[in-house]
């Protein structure tokens, strides 16, 4: 399901230098507007808007729209398995601990997980 990126929004605008007035002056929006759109309070902009902010700032409507991926490959067996890849690939430090498991021993491995085991047990 595709999102309104307002991050991505105004890093398109702050990369252009506009700032609010002159992309409302621009786009023939009001300043009011454009300004509740770049704040997030306006979260779902009329198509017209958000084609005449994509035309001003020389970009497309995709450049600052999210789109949920949910993991679907063949090679997850079921969907939390999916749902952990997705996981792993999201955060950066479970992507390093993942790498860095990959070459471990089995004894090593065993040893991580039972030291993973305790933290979890002292955290409940």
């Amino acid at each position: 399901m595709p999102k309104f990126s307002i991050e991505k929004l105004n890093e398109i605008r702050n990369s252009k230098g506009y700032t609010l007035k002159e992309l409302a002056e621009m786009t023939d929006i009001p300043h009011s507007t454009i300004s509740k759109i770049f704040a997030g309070f306006n979260k779902n902009p009329s198509i017209e808007a958000v084609q005449k902010i994509a035309n001003a700032l020389e970009c497309g409507i995709d450049d600052f729209i999210e789109y949920e991926v949910e993991p679907k490959s063949p090679y997850y067996t079921d969907r939390q398995t999916g749902k952990i890849a997705q996981e792993i690939y999201e955060n950066k430090d479970l992507r390093i601990l993942f790498d860095a498991s990959k070459d471990l021993s089995p004894e090593d491995i065993k040893a991580v997980v039972e030291i993973a085991k305790r933290i979890k047990s002292t955290k409940k």
